[in-house]
């Protein structure tokens, strides 16, 4: 299944300002991940789906819809994506947010060609 990571350019950070923080943590380089290039699924894919709304709501995140309805935390950024909010700060309480199901056919749609 994908991970927000897959696809993604894998960037090595040495940079002299970090030299201090490397040489704590015994690191030679920092790891950072570009953006993923995730294109919106297609109005016909959308209509294939379920999709179950959700009133955000004060101690909501991402974080807790994923394990809800995916039964896996590390899905939120699923949700985030198909919301076009990647973050929890990105919702404020009574926004509506959509959760699209089931999750392997979401996952599917955003790793095909056609979206």
């Amino acid at each position: 299944m994908a991970n927000r990571n897959d696809n993604r350019d894998v960037l090595l950070n040495q940079h002299p300002l970090y030299n201090k923080l490397l040489k704590s943590r015994g690191r030679k380089f920092f790891r950072h991940y570009g953006r993923r290039g995730l294109k919106p699924i297609s109005p016909k894919n959308i209509s294939e789906l379920s999709v179950e709304d959700h009133i955000w709501k004060t101690g909501d995140s991402l974080y807790k819809l994923a394990q809800k309805h995916y039964s896996d935390v590390q899905y939120w950024w699923v949700i985030g994506w198909f919301n076009m909010k990647p973050t929890d700060i990105s919702y404020k309480t009574g926004d509506l947010v959509h959760i699209p199901l089931p999750l392997e056919d979401v996952l599917y749609y955003i790793d095909s060609e056609d979206g």
